[in-house]
């Protein structure tokens, strides 16, 4: 291990010490990565891998001949690779060739020299290294507490290594275990749930007041960065009668050529639009409020009965404050959804423990996994002697019987010895092989079963 990789690891992120002592038996495995902790956005960015890239880099990883297994998981928060090193070329390469500094040099350095300096990359092994990737993709790991789209992420990178050849039975089975703990996450605790982003707190609010957004009108006044938001996550959660404004056409019309269904409208025509509209964002720097309260009471009045939503995004202020004593019409600010937003994070960080035992679950199960690899060739030399000697007794008692009942017997037979050897088979499996009393019982088996190799 070179100097540069012990300062890595022991360097770690905010998450790293508050993490549980991981314990057990784990394939070797390696993870050097970077994320929202250790490096700014502007590094960050140019160590994201697209899945074009991802596939070279696993390719040229591959081709070093350090490496047996790979995966890479490049988000807009983080880009992480995962190997598990080729033991018998390790043990032959020298330090700037081994494992470690491959995927430091295509993965990082190649793209990012400034990456070396203490503090940028993270580096984790064995367990720990698998403790990180069911943490991840349980959404622990991530910027915004608990979001959902890291599991899809996770995937798709099970995928590419797949796709590419670089997948093999460790890969497999930590990117599964990830996969189930994400999933158990999200289904078993709330870790996910309420709205964390002002986008998604204006659908919960929404969501709060009309039995779906299928039938809501929306408008959404400013086509900048909050608008533009606003209006991809109510479009992603049913809404499907949306309408743009913009004091700019440019901005509006690219949101439009993102999402052909929405309508664009004029911010003359404002309170015509009001008037048909359900619900309301308002998301625009202008200087005063593009929305008053007798205009929004004159639109509000050719209304029906229906309730209206205003929710104003806008700093300074879009909507007239005093618009919220309208009957029927009910706006919230910046400041309220902000409110819900923090309620909702409170909830998530509830669930955390929760999650945390769901990861050490999972991980155990993985280290299970693991650790019945090492009886594996054994359980296989029981079973081979077995089917052997059943073998040899049917060719001697065939000639006893008629030939009519041979399959009979042959069928009975294998499973009578199936059936005996699946106590003994799993229980081998369960052997803990690193540990003392795990060894002296795989011992045991080959002496009892003599089952030395030849």
């Amino acid at each position: 291990m070179s100097s540069h990789e012990t300062r890595q690891g022991d360097t770690g992120s905010a998450e790293a010490h508050a993490a549980p002592l991981v314990r057990g038996s784990f394939p070797p495995l390696l993870m050097v990565g970077t994320d929202h902790r250790s490096s700014p956005l502007e590094l960050r960015e140019r160590v994201a891998y697209d899945a074009a890239s991802a596939e070279d880099l696993l390719l040229h990883l591959r081709a070093r001949g350090v490496v047996a297994e790979a995966v890479a998981l490049s988000t807009c928060n983080r880009t992480e690779l995962y190997v598990v090193p080729d033991a018998e070329a390790e043990a032959q390469a020298d330090e700037a060739k081994n494992a470690y500094r491959s995927v430091l040099d295509l993965g990082f350095l190649s793209r990012v020299p400034e990456m070396e300096r203490e503090g940028r990359l993270r580096v984790l092994r064995d367990g720990e290294a698998a403790r990180h990737m069911l943490a991840v993709a349980s959404g622990l790991e991530s910027m915004v507490l608990g979001e959902p789209e890291i599991l899809g992420q996770v995937k798709q990178a099970v995928e590419l290594a797949e796709a590419v050849g670089c997948s093999g039975p460790v890969v497999r089975q930590l990117l599964r275990s990830a996969q189930d703990a994400g999933a158990r996450a999200r289904n078993e605790t709330a870790i996910s749930s309420g709205a964390i982003s002002l986008g998604y707190a204006v659908v919960e609010l929404a969501t709060s007041i009309f039995s779906g957004l299928g039938e809501v009108r929306v408008l959404v006044l400013g086509a900048g960065d909050t608008g533009a938001s606003v209006t991809r996550n109510l479009l992603e959660r049913g809404a499907t009668d949306v309408r743009v404004a913009n004091r700019g056409r440019e901005r509006a019309e690219a949101l439009q050529r993102e999402h052909p269904t929405i309508r664009l409208v004029s911010l003359q025509d404002r309170f015509e639009a009001v008037a048909e509209a359900d619900l309301v964002v308002t998301a625009t720097s202008a200087p005063e409020p593009l929305l008053t309260r007798d205009r929004l009471k004159a639109a509000v009045s050719r209304r029906t009965s229906r309730p209206l939503l205003v929710v104003d995004l806008g700093v300074p202020r879009n909507v007239e404050e005093a618009a919220g004593r309208l009957p029927n019409l009910f706006l919230h600010s910046i400041d309220s959804l902000e409110t819900l937003i923090e309620r909702n994070l409170r909830k998530r960080r509830a669930e955390v423990p929760r999650v945390e035992e769901i990861v050490h679950h999972e991980l155990d199960r993985f280290a299970d996994w693991y650790r019945s690899l090492e009886a594996e060739p054994l359980v296989a030399r029981l079973q081979k002697k077995a089917e052997g000697i059943r073998r040899r007794e049917m060719e001697q008692a065939m000639r006893r019987f008629p030939e009519e009942v041979h399959d009979d017997l042959d069928r009975f037979t294998r499973s009578l010895v199936r059936k005996i050897l699946h106590n003994p088979s799993t229980r081998l499996r369960a052997t803990t092989g690193g540990s003392q009393a795990g060894l002296h019982r795989l011992d045991l088996a080959r002496e009892l079963f003599d089952l030395d190799e030849d």
